[in-house]
């Protein structure tokens, strides 16, 4: 079958290989380079400890997931400020399987047997989940504001900005919020008042969205649970490694609501 570009009977050129790029690519972009895997494989401590390694990348892959997610929440914060509500729903729906992921590895944290992690837990110093900054950070972004954690937590100078940034921007739960009253919904119940088939698509748009927003928070609080058990199995209800009160902490947890005005309005239909 001939070239579309060209007719029976001409030649096709052969493409000559770009050497420069190729030089480019040998040189400054393999595999390796691109996603520096020389450093990511060197961030793990060793203390001797068989199920540390285990622990630690569990941890260091939740944090690189929590990047991703505040780099969506964001984006998806600013579309629906911008009214682009369709586009702000799709990056929803990918947080939620991020969440999924996220989810699914406490199945692999639970292979690790409580003598195990006791082996290494003292070299940890007290560092704990509490204070992590990049998963405070998306319960700002999405809603759950709590500027007490700030006095709490242990961060660095730029962390401690970042949070405060976050407390003072609107969240995601306000750019819904506002959505909603610019489109005539006000109080939020009357979005649900007709079933599916009777809604507008300007207001079955945002169903769907409120409802990939309740899928967000749904997917947070199998997390939390997740984790609360977790946490469990490992220590007990020993005080958690940062001094905190461990897994009494983490249940209360569970129940915080990222947008709570949509779970209500199940009580009021």
């Amino acid at each position: 079958m001939p070239c579309p570009r060209t007719s029976s009977t001409e030649e096709v050129p052969v493409a000559e290989p770009d050497r420069r790029n190729r030089a480019e690519h040998t040189a400054g972009t393999s595999y390796r380079d691109v996603l520096r895997l020389d450093r990511l494989l060197a961030c793990q401590p060793e203390s001797g400890a068989h199920d540390e390694l285990l622990f630690i990348i569990v941890h260091q892959v939740h944090e690189l997931w929590f990047k991703l997610m505040l780099f969506e929440l964001q984006e998806a914060r600013d579309l629906l400020l911008a009214d682009r509500l369709d586009a702000a729903e799709h990056l929803l729906r990918r947080l939620v399987a991020v969440q999924n992921v996220l989810v699914s590895q406490w199945a692999v944290l639970d292979t690790m047997l409580p003598m195990d992690f006791l082996a290494f837990r003292n070299t940890l110093q007290g560092g704990s989940g509490f204070d992590s900054a990049q998963y405070r950070e998306i319960e700002f972004l999405a809603g759950l504001k709590d500027s007490a954690y700030l006095d709490r937590a242990r961060l660095t100078d730029t962390e401690r900005e970042r949070l405060t940034r976050r407390l003072a921007e609107p969240s995601l739960r306000e750019a819904f919020i506002a959505v909603a009253e610019r489109s005539g919904v006000d109080p939020l119940a009357k979005l649900w008042q007709d079933g599916y088939q009777d809604l507008s698509p300007e207001r079955w748009e945002l169903v769907r969205v409120a409802e990939a927003l309740l899928d967000v928070d749904q997917a947070f609080g199998r997390w939390r649970t997740h984790h609360a058990l977790s946490v469990e199995r490992q220590i007990g209800y020993k005080a958690g490694t940062g001094g905190s009160s461990g897994v009494d902490y983490l249940f209360t947890r569970i129940a915080a609501r990222l947008f709570p005005e949509l779970w209500e309005i199940r009580s009021q239909l």
